[in-house]
């Protein structure tokens, strides 16, 4: 009879949490490392890839190489379609005039972690193409920034695989 009532008792205490049709919601418990982060997780979904391609642009305008030994200034942008396809363009100003290159990328399939490095004595830092040690950007010697840049580069790949 005891095990009859205990059995009962456990029922109607557990039922409550048995019939809620809550589900459980993840939350960070600690805060974005980046500032690109936080503009992703702040941002809303319809338009975290537009918000990101935003920042690094501005990443990458403030950090481009300046006019170094005669060279003129080279400067990226990016630009993310739904599509599935990132475009990386350089672009460098020359004497004789402006030398464009766009790098198409197919995001799906590929890795959203990325990896950069700098050098002191090239007075550079760059991100590495995805899935490989190639450099794929370049700024001007800023540690911090291609650190940020690393990482809202690989958000918005991961934003556009979506």
């Amino acid at each position: 009879m005891l095990k009859v009532k205990y059995g009962v008792l456990v029922a109607l205490v557990l039922s409550p949490v048995l019939w809620a049709k809550k589900t459980i919601e993840l939350q960070p418990t600690e805060p974005p490392a980046t500032f690109a982060e936080q503009m992703q997780q702040q941002s809303d979904p319809a338009v975290r890839d537009v918000v990101l391609e935003s920042y690094i642009n501005s990443l990458l305008k403030a950090n481009a190489i300046g006019k170094a030994r005669g060279k003129g200034e080279i400067s990226y942008s990016v630009r993310g379609y739904r599509e599935g396809q990132l475009v990386v363009t350089r672009e460098e100003q020359k004497a004789q005039g402006n030398l464009k290159k766009n790098l198409n990328l197919k995001v799906y399939g590929v890795g959203h972690s990325l990896n950069s490095n700098c050098s002191r004595n090239e007075q550079r830092c760059w991100v590495l193409y995805p899935n490989s040690d190639n450099r794929w950007l370049e700024i001007a010697y800023a540690p911090k920034a291609i650190k940020e840049l690393e990482k809202g580069m690989g958000l918005l790949i991961r934003e556009l695989q979506k």
